[in-house]
Order: structure tokens, then C-alpha cells, then sequence
């Protein structure tokens, strides 16, 4: 929704939103412009942000950029499975403690039940489990959106590095691993026993860039490089400072006041 909402600000603003039409690669002109080329056709500009992942974008510049490009090039990404599950006349326990490779309901549910569990979700630290990220309480942040009659909803989330560790062994994930996995996940941890009456399942791949030992290191040298030759290009998005929404929001705000010469506002 938040990205529809901005397109759909930006063109009655008069900003031209070209969708579907990849670019293919940049290069830079005689008098310091860019060529964009989207497929079969190109533009020019006289400025580029760019907030593709910095791996895409290292393949995207021209050969006198090679020493930018190898610096983006390592700033690699993961890939994260997303499972949505609804269950019906089941809730959070109250409480969670943490046991060694389990998170389960400390105390059973009393016959009269209790509210649900007020956070957002947990984290599960991968000594527990290298395949659970964490669970989000869906439910807790959104119960307008349970349903009718309502059914607890929470989302796991799988995948990271162990994902990496699967792909380069040559294993496929299929969605039936992973749903099994999730619902195992919510059953250790939230004793969430009964299987689920809804089940969605989605794995986006390389979307979590990892800031590994350094990276500041490789920011402080694409900055430097830019600067050394004054190329009309800023950097923004996920692969550099925070992968938060919020993060994404303030490095595009900030990249719009460096290219007009103006700090941004508080």
C-alpha cells in the first residue's frame, strides 16, 4: 500500500513513474549526463538516485565506475521466507519464557482466558533455531483484520543466512518445508499445537542486505570515490544505512536534500 500511495502522489505532483522497464544499464555522456537505458529505449538525466540493492546497481554502472562497482558488489543480500498463519479458537499465552531450544507458554491456559499477549513479536537467536528469524503477533498489532468469527494470526519469518547455507549446497526449499517448519515453529514456541485453517506462504529472495565486519569501510569508499569524480550519482535504500522502513524513508529523504544542496527538516 505505501508504495502505491506514493506513486500515486508523485503523478498528480507531475512526476512521470515509469513502471516495468528495468534499467539496463548507465553511462555517462560528453557533458556529465547520464544515459539510462530501459531495454529498447533510454533517457537522460541529470542526476541519479538509485535505491536498487547495491549488488544490482554494481552491475548496472559503466566501466569507468569498476572501482565503485566492486565496492557495491560485496554488499550481499539474503533471502527470508514469510509465513502468514491464521489459527482458529487458539490465543498467545500470557507469558513466554525461554528455554534451551524452545519458547514455550510458561504457565497452561486457565479456563478463563486471558488477553492476548501484548508485544509485537520475538526474535529467535539462531544457537535456538538457524532457521527461524521470529514470529510477529499479527493478531496483537492488527486485530481489526482477525476475521469474522476472529482467528489468531501470526507471521513467522525463515530464512537469513540459513538460507545461504541450503543454496549453496544446491538444496531447494520447497513451500511445504517451510510451512511445515513455521507451524513447528509456532507450536515450540507459542504452543500453538492445532494446525492452522489459513496458510500463506512467501519467500523474497536477496532482500535483507547484511552488513558484514567493514561495511562502514565500503560506504567510506563509495562515498570517496563519488566525490573524487564527481559523479552525479547518490546512493540510497536498504544496502547502506538501516534495512527498516523507517531506515528506507530517511535515506530517501536525505538523498533528495544532498541533490538539492538543502539539509533535510527534523
Amino acid at each position: 500500500m505505501l508504495p502505491q500511495a506514493l506513486a500515486t502522489q508523485l503523478t498528480h505532483r507531475g512526476v512521470s513513474v515509469l513502471r516495468g522497464q528495468p534499467v539496463s544499464g548507465l553511462s555517462l555522456q560528453a557533458e556529465g549526463r547520464w544515459k539510462v537505458c530501459l531495454g529498447n529505449r533510454s533517457l537522460e538525466a541529470d542526476h541519479v538516485i538509485s535505491a536498487v540493492p547495491a549488488s544490482v546497481l554494481s552491475k548496472l554502472l559503466p566501466a569507468d565506475a569498476a572501482p565503485l562497482a566492486r565496492v557495491l558488489g560485496t554488499i550481499t543480500a539474503v533471502s527470508v521466507a514469510v509465513v502468514n498463519l491464521q489459527y482458529r479458537r487458539a490465543r498467545l499465552p500470557v507469558q513466554v519464557t525461554q528455554r534451551k531450544g524452545t519458547r514455550a507458554p510458561l504457565h497452561p491456559f486457565p479456563a478463563d482466558p486471558p488477553p492476548l499477549l501484548q508485544g509485537f513479536g520475538h526474535l529467535v537467536p539462531s544457537s535456538e533455531d538457524p532457521g527461524v528469524l521470529g514470529i510477529v503477533y499479527d493478531s496483537v498489532a492488527f486485530p481489526e483484520q482477525d476475521g469474522s468469527p476472529p482467528g489468531l494470526r501470526v507471521t513467522v519469518m525463515l530464512g537469513g543466512s540459513w538460507f545461504q547455507t541450503l543454496e549453496a549446497k544446491g538444496s531447494a526449499v520447497s513451500q511445504e518445508a517451510l510451512r511445515r517448519q513455521a507451524q513447528e515453529a509456532a507450536a515450540t514456541q507459542l504452543g500453538l499445537k492445532e494446525p492452522p485453517s489459513h496458510c500463506l506462504v512467501h519467500t523474497h529472495r536477496n532482500c535483507i542486505p547484511q552488513y558484514t565486519l567493514g561495511h562502514w569501510k565500503k560506504l567510506d569508499s563509495a562515498a570517496q570515490f563519488l566525490a573524487a569524480q564527481r559523479l552525479p550519482l547518490t546512493l540510497a535504500g536498504a544496502s547502506y544505512e538501516g534495512v527498516a522502513v523507517t531506515d528506507c524513508i530517511e535515506s530517501g529523504r536525505r538523498a533528495a536534500a544532498r541533490v538539492l544542496g538543502s539539509e533535510p527538516s527534523s
